[in-house]
């Protein structure tokens, strides 16, 4: 009866673990295709919004060359492309997050009560500190109110109010400020600090690393200077404006002259060379975000084959972060945390085949979207980590005042500054340096883990 009632508790336990361990599995598949679904939904609203945006370009140019055959000077047909091509900059992307969640839940994701908070957290900040941080909105309403900060919180405080189960991993809002110059401002020092990331160190930060030795250290903080907002702060599309297409960055005359072509042959319209001078808004890619994708991915990424030539570009990608708590029924057994991440492309190109970037002005050319590795993506090396405006704005100043006592606990960023303020850890990271640093490869992108490893593993 003992050894029966021994093998019977023996086997108890092995079936709890088999169940816990099957729910483990079974929570992260689930996880892993609740996340690709997002990303692919987050991205293809991308490409969507590109291609609108693109054919409103074509149609820019039609409206000015009516306006030359008139010869009246009027160009309201033109303004109003312009604003509605302003307004698509937020609204697509916003859609996409939206998409993104009902894809995640179709896929049998979970609401996520921190992402959910922190959303409509960013939403009132929107709807409350924005009008007076940005005294330029993105567009004009007409009549003025609601502004379009109004219209932004309210497409985000609805977006919340279904629940947030895929958070967007690559965020830049506009708040959130970052100056390469001063470690403290630079969102990539925190991530190398957090991932043990030595090699980063190595290339940017070495005379930080070998003569810190307290807060009292730090140079001070610049002024910080807000951007002109234009692009959505979750899944932007990295555009800009020109005034004229001879305004294009990095556009020759003879490159000029094949722009036209193009856009008479997408208008079915001729048009004379007079329409590159006219200003008006033509909306553009963003050069410093839409370099080569190969010159953006770090060096000795394990690729399996080549990217072809038309898909070499940067620019607009979705990148989304699942998580979810597992609990255990074994007993004494705390629960499991889950995570996911995966990020997503929208893919075209134009007659050539050549990029969707090669005249630098934004044209329909956006055909399909699909997965690509996070380390590939625009999503930073620890990911998105909530409270970076408020950590340079209320923390660091408290911080280069007080040093270690003026930290705020439960912020992040402020966890990481505890740790790079251990002696113990910086020596190790010297050490580091001093044996291993030949393994160090300088990447080409966004960099990668201790010895020139990959961020995040996929």
């Amino acid at each position: 009866m003992i050894f029966l009632i021994v093998a019977l508790v023996a086997l108890a336990f092995v079936v709890l673990w088999n169940f816990d361990l099957h729910k483990i599995l079974f929570v992260k598949l689930r996880s892993q295709n609740a996340g690709d679904a997002a990303a692919l939904a987050a991205a293809r609203w991308q490409g969507v919004t590109l291609n609108l945006i693109g054919r409103l370009n074509v149609l820019q140019a039609v409206a000015v060359m009516d306006t030359l055959t008139r010869g009246d000077g009027d160009y309201s047909e033109s303004r109003l492309i312009s604003e509605l091509q302003a307004r698509l900059c937020f609204v697509g992307p916003v859609v996409g997050l939206s998409a993104a969640q009902q894809a995640a839940k179709n896929n049998g994701a979970f609401v996520n009560s921190s992402f959910t908070a922190a959303l409509n957290s960013h939403a009132a900040a929107v709807a409350t500190t924005y009008p007076t941080r940005f005294r330029i909105p993105p567009w004009e309403n007409n009549p003025a109110t609601p502004t379009a900060w109004d219209d932004y919180a309210e497409m985000l405080f609805a977006v919340a109010g279904n629940g947030v189960a895929a958070d967007a991993d690559n965020v830049r809002r506009f708040v959130d400020y970052a100056d390469s110059g001063h470690p403290l401002l630079n969102p990539n020092f925190y991530d190398a600090v957090a991932t043990g990331d030595w090699c980063w160190f190595y290339f940017h930060a070495m005379d930080l690393l070998r003569d810190y030795r307290n807060w009292r250290d730090w140079p001070p903080l610049p002024v910080i200077v807000m951007p002109e907002p234009m692009n959505s702060e979750y899944f932007g599309l990295h555009l800009a404006k020109a005034a004229t297409l001879e305004d294009v960055p990095g556009l020759s005359r003879a490159g000029a002259r094949e722009l036209l072509g193009e856009l008479e042959r997408l208008s079915g319209r001729a048009l004379t060379q007079e329409v590159a001078r006219v200003a008006v808004d033509w909306f553009i890619y963003r050069p410093d975000a839409w370099g080569r994708w190969t010159n953006y991915i770090p060096e000795g990424f394990p690729f399996d084959g080549r990217v072809k030539a038309e898909y070499d570009y940067l620019g607009a990608d979705a990148a989304v972060r699942l998580e979810t708590r597992v609990d255990r029924v074994s007993p004494r057994s705390s629960g499991d945390d889950i995570a996911w991440t995966a990020a997503a492309k929208p893919f075209g190109f134009l007659e050539g085949p050549t990029t969707p970037t090669r005249w630098g002005l934004v044209l329909p050319a956006y055909r399909e979207v699909r997965l690509i590795p996070v380390d590939t993506s625009t999503a930073s090396a620890g990911g998105s980590h909530p409270g970076w405006a408020e950590h340079i704005y209320d923390h660091l100043p408290i911080y280069m005042e007080r040093g270690l006592s003026g930290l705020t606990p439960g912020c992040w960023y402020c966890e990481v500054l505890r740790r790079w303020e251990n002696d113990e850890f910086r020596r190790l990271g010297r050490e580091w340096i001093e044996q291993y640093s030949a393994a160090c490869r300088r990447p080409s992108g966004p960099g990668g883990g201790p010895g020139g490893g990959t961020r995040r593993g996929h």
